[in-house]
């Protein structure tokens, strides 16, 4: 049972922003005419911070805040749950000092921020998202994606646009970009299903695959670790490849330059220490 819970008439998108010193965030994005807000203390003390938060609509503006605590306070208990379900389509800032952000449903262009804690989004139009600790998941994006994170691991379905991620200690993984994407990863293995027109991947230690190339360019740089790409059946490929320790191998014919119509990729590949592969696919 939440201890506080405020609904509002919103026959429309909303443009939402919450802020929570510490604990989850929940936001679910359905088929309704009302904006639902509830929220649930971990401890004693938070149900204090519940009493004292500021929940206020403006048009089309809905703001849930609650105030920084002291950090006595704020060290030796737990924070809030906050769930909030709006209309399909809304805009969402959320941002928890430590804690938890997910969503569910469509979304349209979401910010999320964590100082220590997961981020897991759902369907958005546009997603920002960063935290101090944690992975960052998005399922699938009609936008761009944004995401950096100090230590987890990055996942992203489907991108419409471009892509920009950047992690200190963890991996990324795209299943399809339909832009430019530009990754880079301090540790950690860097895996991309579909390159769109313009990737730039760089790994200071750990591996980069890419799985299929078709068009564009593809630039992916590793200083210990191998690289391999697959560049899809019927395309040319220009190829600037090297290793200073390890082997090149390649399933692509040489041939001449292609005509005016055919399909082409640049791939300029290296690697310090390690193999690197170019395959048909």
């Amino acid at each position: 049972m939440s201890d506080r819970h405020e609904i509002f008439e919103t026959t429309s998108p909303v443009k939402l922003r919450v802020e929570v010193p510490a604990g989850r965030i929940f936001i679910t994005a359905e088929a309704t005419n009302e904006t639902r807000i509830e929220m649930t203390a971990q401890s004693s003390a938070a149900r204090k911070w519940i009493a004292e938060a500021e929940i206020s609509k403006n048009g089309d503006d809905i703001n849930v805040f609650i105030r920084q605590p002291s950090m006595f306070s704020w060290g030796f208990n737990r924070g809030v749950d906050v769930n909030i379900h709006v209309p399909l389509e809304s805009w969402a800032a959320m941002m928890t000092g430590s804690g938890h952000i997910d969503t569910a449903g469509k979304l349209d262009k979401v910010r999320a921020t964590s100082g220590s804690g997961k981020i897991r989004l759902d369907d958005c139009g546009e997603v920002y998202a960063r935290t101090g600790s944690g992975e960052i998941t998005v399922r699938l994006c009609a936008g761009s994606v944004d995401a950096k994170t100090g230590s987890g691991h990055v996942t992203v379905g489907k991108a419409g646009a471009d892509v920009r991620i950047v992690t200190a200690s963890g991996g990324a993984e795209v299943d399809e970009v339909g832009g430019d994407a530009l990754i880079s990863c301090a540790s950690g293995h860097i895996e991309i299903g579909q390159a769109g027109d313009t990737l730039d991947a760089h790994a200071a230690s750990g591996s980069i695959r890419v799985r299929r190339a078709d068009h564009g360019r593809v630039r992916a740089r590793t200083s210990s670790g191998s690289v391999r790409v697959g560049v899809a059946n019927g395309t040319a490929a220009l190829l600037d490849v090297s290793t200073m320790s390890g082997r090149v191998d390649s399933e692509l014919r040489p041939s001449d330059a292609p005509g005016g119509e055919e399909k082409r990729v640049e791939l300029i590949l290296s690697t310090m220490s390690g193999n690197v592969t170019v395959a048909r696919v």
